[in-house]
């Protein structure tokens, strides 16, 4: 792990940085031969109050980043005859294309399963239905069309709202099946 990861990501740092903070006054004492707790005592207030201040700041940017790291890994496949499109769904303010892949000519006529549902990744600008790129800015990312003005701000990675948004599609498609002919 290197030490920008240490810092930014691991709950360790802070820990370790306060720890490192109440011993250095001990480490003082003893070599300046002068009693610890007066040492301990002869530091202000205000660097005990903007220290802690760090501290919490440290360790609720750790906990922001470590929200909005998950699902940041993209997953994804081409199939060897390509996808077919069933529809699209509109789900925290984009557009995401729901598909499923094409079995090709050699498909099982037998297989009674359902096909696997699959959104597409990138999700699509609602104005202009163009792929949206992602930015992250530390504590949030900005979901950008590159053709038009449209800008969303959120916590969340494109893969993590295309799980929610798979689950709702997939509710969908059993809704619309479960209707009587």
């Amino acid at each position: 792990m290197n030490i920008l990861k240490f810092i930014t990501e691991s709950y360790r740092s802070p820990v370790f940085a306060g720890i490192v903070v109440l011993i250095l006054p001990y480490i003082y004492s003893i070599l300046a031969k002068k009693d610890w707790y007066s040492v301990f005592i002869s530091i202000p207030t205000i660097f005990w109050v903007v220290l802690i201040i760090i501290l919490v700041f440290w360790i609720i940017s750790i906990a922001i980043r470590k929200k909005m790291s998950y699902g940041s890994v993209p997953i994804g496949f081409k199939p060897t005859y390509g996808w077919i499109d069933i529809g699209k769904l509109l789900y925290h303010d984009v557009i995401w294309k729901v598909r499923t892949i094409n079995p090709g000519p050699f498909s099982n006529p037998f297989d009674t399963s359902k096909p696997s549902i699959y959104l597409e990744n990138p999700p699509r600008c609602p104005n202009c239905e163009t792929q949206l790129e992602i930015v992250d800015n530390y504590y949030w990312y900005v979901w950008n069309c590159v053709r038009c003005d449209f800008k969303k701000r959120t916590w969340d990675t494109f893969k993590k709202t295309e799980e929610r948004a798979k689950l709702i599609a997939k509710r969908d498609i059993e809704m619309i099946e479960e209707e009587p002919q």
